[in-house]
């Protein structure tokens, strides 16, 4: 067996490669409505949008992808990928909207899956928590780079007399470059890190019939983690901004809430949770859900407390997240990481579209009470079934495959 390398190594590339890729991809998020707004062309954003959800949709299919050919190779490809597809987004017609779209959406989901098998087939069992804490960290911080980064430089177009409309046209410049250089820092810090390896074909434990009921299992938790995420994180400004806070009261809390979630992050980053850490999932998750059903029957009452509520169940959220996805690197096989992530990664999107279609509707007809309800219930129900579904299963140990260098 391969000695495992230091986790501190693989948490720092990890965790700058995460702030720099999420960076791109929010100030790409930021820019690209109001880019084809300017351009006249919102139809063609929407259909690139769709487009390049069912792109990334296919995660199970990526995931394949990334156990076959090395996880950190998916990562590097479906990085490069995914930049020259944001890249594209500078172009408002039709046909090229939707090709690029169709790359950006395929290269985030193969780099996003490839970080499985990757870490799986480097990491000790044991240090799997800090190097998932490690990435969840750069992503927040690159969410606060990318939307932060995005504001300035439209202040900076406004500024110089390049009018309105250019500002988003140079964030679309800068998030592609922004993805570039998350490529070039895995290349670079590679140097100092060890080789991926590949799982080989000849560890028969982790043959398909091993996993399938693992995956169905998987599928059920994320449709449901999907589901109440796309209740509550889509309208946050509105819930404050419904109980009384003015726009940028609801975008201070917002920012708070940000720091809640790097600050905990942080935490765990440095000190792990342990390698099956169901008890810390349980309780962040009860109490993320306690909290959301708090905001459901106090969403009339101060927009104080509901800010404070926000801003307690931000930092849960945070624990949940790193401990779930802990959780999951301990059951699932490693010879099928990305694959099984994928098809975790896939159902969570169908549950976020099935939230999505219900929650516009019911916060039009009922108002923002039975979202933060039915998503607080949710939560606890999520809470209660993942340790049912997968304590029992096997602790499959990172070092335990036949490996060669990819």
């Amino acid at each position: 067996m391969n000695p495992a390398p230091p986790p501190s190594a693989l948490r720092l590339q990890l965790t700058v490669y995460s702030m720099l890729f999420a960076g791109g991809m929010w100030m790409s998020k930021v820019a690209q409505p109001l880019h084809f707004e300017n351009a006249g062309a919102l139809v063609a954003f929407g259909i690139g949008y769709a487009v390049m959800a069912l792109a990334g949709g296919l995660s199970f299919a990526w995931g394949a992808l990334a156990d076959r050919i090395g996880g950190r190779n998916a990562v590097l490809i479906g990085t490069l990928v995914y930049a020259a597809g944001i890249a594209g987004r500078l172009v408002t017609e039709l046909g090229a909207t939707i090709g690029f779209s169709a790359l950006a959406g395929a290269g985030a989901s193969l780099a996003l899956t490839g970080i499985r098998p990757w870490v799986r087939s480097q990491v000790r069992d044991d240090q799997i928590s800090v190097v998932v804490a490690g990435r969840n960290l750069g992503n927040q911080i690159g969410v606060f780079i990318g939307t932060v980064g995005a504001a300035a430089l439209f202040a900076a177009a406004t500024a110089v007399g390049t009018g309105t409309d250019a500002g988003p046209a140079v964030a679309l410049i800068a998030a592609p470059v922004l993805v570039v250089l998350a490529a070039l820092w895995l290349l670079l810090s590679a140097r100092t890190h060890g080789r991926d390896v590949v799982p080989t074909a000849s560890a028969p434990s982790e043959n398909a019939p091993q996993w399938r009921g693992l995956a169905v299992k998987l599928a059920v938790i994320g449709v449901l983690s999907g589901f109440y995420v796309s209740l509550i994180t889509p309208y946050l400004p509105l819930f404050l901004t419904r109980a009384g806070l003015p726009d940028s009261g609801a975008a201070l809390v917002i920012g708070v809430m940000s720091a809640a979630q790097i600050a905990v992050t942080a935490v765990l980053a440095r000190r792990g949770t342990g390698p099956r850490p169901f008890g810390a999932f349980v309780v962040a998750e009860v109490v993320a859900g306690a909290l959301t059903l708090g905001v459901g029957l106090l969403v009339d009452v101060a927009p104080v407390l509901l800010a404070a509520l926000f801003i307690a169940r931000a930092g849960f959220v945070a624990l949940a997240v790193t401990a779930e996805e802990t959780i999951q690197y301990a059951v699932i096989p490693g010879a099928a990481a990305g694959l099984v992530f994928g098809i975790s990664q896939t159902a969570f999107l169908v549950g976020d579209a099935l939230g999505g279609a219900v929650g516009a509707p019911l916060w039009g007809a009922l108002g923002p009470a039975p979202l933060a309800l039915i998503a607080g219930g949710v939560t606890v129900l999520n809470a209660v079934l993942l340790p049912v579904l997968l304590r029992t299963e096997p602790h499959r140990r990172s070092g335990d495959l036949t490996r060669r260098a990819a």
